[in-house]
């Protein structure tokens, strides 16, 4: 499915845009598993999937690209003193043997660990109970060896880490010869990852419509931003001592209420949920007075407190950032109901966000104020993610484009202003419901187009004049679309067009196409369709023909369609070059198993009785269609 789409993401990004502003694609390693199941049939492993997509997309070199062979199958999890051994031979080994291929070993910044890698080690020896892979790599010289880890409780501080920004002196962008630990190399680590491989490529299409398109500023695309405390309303007199430091729940819940700021000056509209509630719940405000039950159009959010749960009244815009804090924030993201704030979020639509997979402890957790402070200040997620964090080789987990740079200094934004291409049907197949049939959609960008995400609505019904709309399952701007066709019969030609609006409003029409039922059980179809009642003489007669095949369209080795008129001597007249010329209008199925072709005969027919045949063959079966029209 996904290599499928690869012929439309290979050429450079129109009107000027870069996806490489900084010239940082080549300093990337993309790492997959070579072992993850092709989960969508398309004869390449999803982990790899998710590769290629991002390795087309930012420009990053095949050369690039790691494959890796887990032994944790379909899992997440290394455990105990093998799963570490596993470890340290499957991922650490490879990557020491990779980045040790460039002469300057500051040339590579970081690690992209791609939807099937593993993402947590457990009951690792020597005080290191649950870790996050992704975090641990972070120090990928300073982890012991391959029989013992070298751990300590708590995890271990991160030299990269700026607890009050704005305030002495930054760190500044990442510098691989600078923020190092124990006189070596670390390195940025983020993580393409979701539900599936598709979310995990929705993810670099998010960033890059946020990198093109997202600016604060009226007409751009944009949104609002969300701060959420716990302990008051409190006065900026009362902030003026940050930074306070995440040592107590007092002290972190004043720094995030000061660092609500900097989404404002930004410019942002600002909302501040400072009580205990948090946004979402019953009895929730704002600072300001008025309902916090919903949180509509959220492109930016800091704060805290949502343990193990999501309330669901986000409306995430596409491109948009989020740090929790919480223990679990981004635990179970490959789960449908993951039940964690950002592993939902991610589901609802959220671009990227730096969470944790286990019990981090306060001061253990990426500071949300500290994520937002870099990200509106122009730094790249990849970099703003690992500054806000006080910890390497811990629970730390970020989630996201690591080139997500939307705010980039120097950047001009675009307006939004084409609609989205026609996308493409990938499968219309019945499910195990009786009745139902599934299309899968994608929007694929044409060569050197923008990205794009568009919300789905399909038109659908026995013609072309469809009658009937069915939603997208989910309704968000997304790349991937499933619609579910219920009612259907066991022997029926369906019309339908797939069309798609983007995050401009933009409205894009897809492709007319058909899907005949009959064909989930039978190896040749075919269908005439006109009228059911009599039909005036000599008024406008549309009539429309199907042929099918199971096993292709170009199989069929005989296509016919006669008509029988006793009042014109006609006995199976033979009209197939009328309904297969150029006179008709034709249809095709996604997977080129149906053709159909529409024919009006504006002047209609004479008086009398027609009757309509169709017959098709193939060397697996046969079969015939007929239709009787009265014109009076």
């Amino acid at each position: 499915m996904l290599a499928s789409l690869a012929l439309g993401l290979l050429a450079p990004l129109a009107q000027g845009f870069d996806p490489d502003p900084e010239n940082m694609a080549d300093r990337w390693i993309v790492v997959f598993n070579r072992a993850w199941p092709d989960e969508d049939g398309n004869g390449i492993g999803d982990s790899e999937d998710v590769a290629r997509w991002i390795a087309r997309r930012r420009g990053i070199p095949a050369a690039n690209l790691l494959p890796v062979d887990c032994t944790t199958g379909t899992g997440y999890v290394y455990s105990g003193q093998s799963g570490w051994e596993h470890f340290f031979d499957e991922i650490v080994t490879p990557l020491r043997n990779t980045v040790s291929r460039w002469s300057d070993e500051n040339h590579v910044l970081g690690f992209v660990l791609c939807y099937g890698v593993p993402y947590q080690l457990s009951s690792m020896p020597i005080h290191a109970g649950t870790r996050s892979i992704d975090s641990t790599l972070i120090a990928l010289w300073t982890l012991g060896d391959r029989a013992s880890p070298k751990f300590i409780s708590f995890g271990h501080q991160d030299a990269y880490f700026d607890p009050a920004p704005g305030f002495g002196t930054d760190p500044g962008r990442f510098d691989p010869a600078v923020h190092r630990r124990q006189g070596l190399r670390t390195y940025l680590v983020s993580r393409l990852d979701g539900l599936d491989a598709e979310h995990a490529c929705e993810l670099v299409e998010m960033a890059l419509y946020g990198d093109a398109y997202l600016w604060p500023q009226p007409g751009f695309h944009s949104g609002n931003a969300y701060c959420d405390t716990r302990y008051g309303a409190y006065t900026w007199a009362e902030l003026a001592g940050y930074p306070f430091g995440h040592d107590t729940y007092a002290d972190a819940d004043k720094d995030m209420a000061y660092g609500r700021q900097w989404l404002e000056q930004a410019g942002f509209p600002l909302f501040w949920e400072p009580f205990g509630t948090e946004i979402g719940e019953a009895g929730a405000t704002w600072d300001g007075g008025g309902s916090a039950l919903t949180a509509p159009e959220a492109i930016l959010y800091e704060g805290w407190y949502n343990y193990n749960k999501y309330l669901d009244v986000w409306d995430w815009k596409v491109g948009s950032a989020a740090c929790d804090l919480n223990s679990n924030s981004v635990a179970r993201l490959r789960q449908e109901n993951p039940g964690t704030f950002l592993g939902t979020a991610f589901q609802r639509g959220l671009a990227c966000g730096p969470g944790v997979i286990a019990e981090p402890y306060l001061n253990g957790h990426a500071y949300p104020e500290v994520f937002a402070y870099y990200l509106v200040n122009g730094y790249p997620f990849g970099e703003a993610a690992r500054i806000s964090d006080p910890k390497a080789k811990w629970v730390g987990m970020y989630v996201g484009d690591p080139f997500y740079q939307p705010l980039r200094a120097g950047k001009t934004p675009l307006l939004d202003t084409v609609p989205p291409p026609p996308c493409t049907v990938l499968e219309a197949a019945p499910t195990a419901t009786a009745g139902e049939w599934r299309i899968r959609t994608a929007l694929l960008p044409a060569p050197g187009a923008l990205p794009d995400l568009a919300t789905l609505e399909l038109a659908w019904g026995p013609d072309p004049f469809y009658g009937s709309v069915a939603a997208a399952v989910d309704p968000r701007p997304r790349v991937f679309h499933t619609v579910l066709l219920t009612g259907l019969g066991a022997d029926e030609l369906i019309h339908y067009r797939p069309d798609q609006t983007d995050p401009a409003g933009n409205l894009g029409s897809g492709p007319e196409l058909v899907l005949d039922t009959a064909l989930a059980t039978a190896p040749v179809s075919t269908h005439v369709l006109g009228p059911a009642g009599p039909v005036a003489a000599y008024s406008p007669l549309e009539v429309e023909v199907s042929f099918g095949a199971a096993s292709g369209f170009g199989s069929l080795t005989t296509l016919r369609v006669t008509v029988t008129a006793a009042h014109l001597g006609w006995n199976q007249k033979d009209v197939s070059a009328a309904f297969l010329g150029p006179q008709a209008v034709r249809y095709g199925s996604a997977d080129d198993t149906v053709r159909a072709s529409r024919l009006l005969l504006p002047g209609g027919l004479a008086p009398g009785s027609y009757l309509l045949e169709v017959d098709a063959a193939a060397a697996a079966g046969a079969d015939h269609d007929a239709l009787s029209l009265l014109i009076q």
